[in-house]
Parts: C-alpha cells; structure tokens; sequence
C-alpha cells in the first residue's frame, strides 16, 4: 500500500516531462538514478548474485523496459484519473495470461469483478468513441499487458531469489536497453545525446528515479514473495483512490498551478465499480456457500 501511494501520483510527474523529452533518455535516465540509490542501500548483497539470478534479472528488465516505455507513451497529455484508471486495470489480465500459460481457470468472483472493471474503464475514461481510438490509450492498455505479465513473472522468481538482487539487475539492464535505444534513436534523426535544462524535468526525472525505479522496484519484488500475483495487482489497483485523493494537491504544490482535471459524476461511478470489482475478487463464493450448508445442518 506504501509503494501504491508512490505509483498513483507519478502520473503527474510524466506530465511534467517536455515532449522534446526522448522516451528512452527519460526511462535511462531514471533508472540511472533508481540504480545508484539501490547501490548505496544494498551493496554487500551484490556478492550473492550468480547466473540465475541475472538471467532472472534480464527477463525482468525486459518487461519493465517495455512497460515503461508503453507508460510514458501513452501518459503525455492525458489527466492522472485517466491513466491511473486505465492502468489500474491490468490485473484483469492476469486471470487470462495464468490460464494461457499455465491452464488455470479464473473463479467466479474473478470473472464477476473483470466485467466490473471492463464497465467501470468507459466510464472513467469517457464514452465518447474518439476517446477509445485515443493512441495513448493504446499504448496504457498495451502497457496493462506487459505489467500483468511483469507481475505473474516477479511472483515466480521472486519466491527463491534476492529481492535487492533482482531489483538491481533489472535496473542495470533496463540502464543498458534504454542507453542504447537512446543512442540509436539519436542517430537515426540526427540528434546530439543532451541532457535537458528544464526544472520540471529534473524535478520528474527524481521522483521517478528514486521513488519507482529504486523504492518501488525493491518493495514489489520482496512483498511478492509472500502475495499471489491477483492479489498483489488488486492492492496496487488500488492507487487509483489515491489518485483521486492526492493528485490535485500534489500537482498544486509542486508546479503552483490550479489543477486542470475534473472530477466528473461518470468519473465517480466508474471508479466505485472498478473497486466493487477489486472486493469481489477477494470474495471466495464456493468458501461461503460451504459455511452457509455447515451452519444449516
């Protein structure tokens, strides 16, 4: 719930990076930041790293990579409800890449609380068709895909490997992923590989450095030893209240501007069935109708 608060406003950080900004300069950079503060707290545990631990590693940075590119992507110029909402739903496909991969069907309540989020998402977004053939919105519900996937992924490895490991090593890879796409990107369109002046920039870049890439990575790979992916998507799902809660006065008290977005009837509706969704799937329907029969006899 601690990194949850930390996800929810970051939305407002991406805002405030300038499109001049290269996507993978921004995702380098960041991750440069989150890397050296992991470096600093968890060093000594660099010694137990071995071959597992950075194909483990690579894998991870993969996902990330493209998680966060789809993010940035699809966050520029779109309100924080709007993304946090759309993001927020990615546990919805968790159910189906577990029963792609692994043949596992999904419960009843999981099925009931997807239809409620798949309802909710119009809502919140709008039902004016422009607004589903927005390519941002693509790109968040392509990066929907990647972090579900991320998530499932992180459960398995996380259970018999090295939290601060796994959080390192994916950060030196997505480092190098990013820095190379960044120099090929450079090279295509002639551009030199500068850093940018802009204060909201900087002011974006460590936030996102420190408190997602370092603090967020770490926390996530070490709690999902012991949480079920569902689970841990439906806690996270969950930053979308606090976006609700904080966003306008976080973005007044950073950029000292009258917050733009507003909160609409639809908006409202949409979010509570988004989280009558997420409670559902925490209901165990067969657990309860076995107690109903046990307290009739």
């Amino acid at each position: 719930m601690i990194i949850t608060f930390f996800a929810s406003v970051q939305y407002i950080f991406y805002r405030g990076v300038p499109d001049s900004v290269s996507t993978f300069q921004f995702l380098c950079i960041t991750a440069v930041i989150g890397f050296i503060l992991l470096i600093f707290i968890f060093k000594r545990e660099l010694f137990r790293i071995d071959g597992r631990h950075i194909f483990q590693c690579f894998v991870l940075a993969l996902e990330s990579f493209a998680f966060n590119v789809l993010l940035i992507l699809g966050s520029k110029d779109m309100d924080s409800t709007t993304i946090s909402s759309v993001i927020s739903a990615y546990f919805v496909f968790i159910p189906i890449i577990e029963y792609i991969l692994y043949k596992t069907l999904p419960k009843l309540n999981i099925i009931i609380a997807i239809v409620l989020v798949f309802i909710g998402i119009p809502l919140i977004i709008g039902l004016k068709l422009e607004n589903f053939q927005n390519r941002r919105l693509i790109f968040l519900l392509l990066a929907d895909l990647t972090i579900a996937l991320n998530i499932i992924t992180i459960g398995k490895f996380a259970k018999g490997s090295n939290p601060a490991i796994l959080g390192m090593g994916q950060l030196f890879f997505i480092i190098i992923i990013s820095f190379i796409s960044w120099a090929i990107e450079c090279k295509i369109y002639n551009k030199a590989m500068i850093l940018p002046t802009e204060p909201t920039f900087w002011g974006s870049v460590i936030f996102i450095g420190c408190f997602i890439r370092g603090f967020y990575t770490v926390v996530q790979t070490y709690a999902q030893r012991y949480v079920e992916p569902v689970d841990a998507a439906l806690i996270f799902s969950s930053e979308i209240i606090m976006t609700l809660l904080f966003s306008g006065f976080v973005y007044t008290f950073l950029f000292n501007e009258p917050y733009s977005e507003t909160i609409t009837t639809s908006k409202i509706i949409g979010v509570a069935l988004m989280l009558t969704g997420i409670l559902t799937s925490q209901i165990d329907f067969k657990e309860i109708l076995v107690d109903h029969k046990k307290e009739q006899k």
